[in-house]
């Protein structure tokens, strides 16, 4: 077994390299810039040139590796077709996809588009169907609450259902470990409870001990700050589109598929804000 990793400079690939690390189950990181991620993350990883956007990288991507723990980069000109055809074509064993929840009613986002490419592929696949990650509050909201300890984000009173990174990361090599158990699965994938962000400022008043507010700025106010801050007008738009079905009431949903796979309980938001208290404080 041999693991291909996209996604390898985020946020959950990065964790899922460190867990096949842990378990000794060797993997290449796929990364744009090769020379680039090894002056950053040492010489102690294998990297590899993979560029979504040009398929003259794709064979020697795949050449090495029997599955794909695989992620949708930003970027255009996607070219998800014709890797997934060479991933077929180099007999690929199975492909962990972090998707998103309830992607099965939003025929209008990539995962959707991507989970079908997949399915179509004929290659065996888990998909992984990630709730909303604590992990963007020491993420794009980290400078906001460092610096004016606010959370500043559009999402009214609605709940959503919190999971760690961590945790995607767990059942996404689970899948690659045993992939005829988890052969042509979905997981979603949520913590234990579901909070709004006044909750969050208050867990996060109490554990960094100082006071974190939630805002809840209007969509209009919202937008309007991020263009004084000179921020991209489609990061905007996109973090708009994250928060609005939470504003809704749409992203309270609690499931038990990590418990299900792993037999153990997902890590809480207590837990995750003590782990990186240094991102606020």
């Amino acid at each position: 077994m041999k693991a291909l990793v996209t996604g390898f400079t985020g946020k959950v690939g990065y964790e899922v390299a460190q867990k096949l690390m842990a378990k000794n189950i060797p993997f290449v990181g796929a990364v744009r810039n090769p020379e680039k991620a090894k002056a950053e993350f040492g010489d102690g990883y294998e990297f590899v040139t993979l560029d979504f956007s040009k398929p003259e990288t794709f064979d020697e991507a795949l050449g090495q590796v029997d599955r794909i723990f695989l992620m949708y980069p930003p970027g255009d000109n996607l070219q998800f077709g014709s890797f997934l055809e060479q991933a077929k074509k180099h007999g690929m064993q199975h492909i962990s996809y972090l998707s998103l929840k309830d992607v099965q009613f939003m025929p209008f986002i990539h995962h959707y588009k991507m989970e079908k490419l997949i399915k179509k592929s004929g290659i065996p696949y888990t998909f992984v169907r990630a709730g909303y990650f604590m992990q963007n509050l020491n993420d794009f909201l980290g400078k906001e609450i460092k610096e004016r300890r606010r959370i500043f984000v559009p999402a009214g009173k609605g709940k959503t259902s919190f999971v760690d990174t961590r945790d995607l990361a767990e059942v996404s090599v689970e899948a690659l470990m045993h992939p005829v158990t988890h052969r042509n699965t979905s997981y979603v994938l949520t913590g234990g409870e579901a909070l709004d962000f006044y909750e969050v400022a208050t867990i996060m008043t109490d554990i960094l001990g100082v006071d974190i507010e939630y805002a809840d700025p209007s969509v209009k106010e919202f937008k309007e700050f991020m263009k004084q801050m000179n921020m991209d007008e489609r990061f905007t738009n996109v973090v708009i589109g994250i928060h609005v079905p939470t504003k809704l009431g749409l992203a309270k949903g609690i499931t038990h598929d990590y418990q299900k796979v792993t037999a153990k309980e997902p890590i809480d938001i207590r837990t995750y804000i003590n782990d990186f208290k240094s991102s606020w404080i």
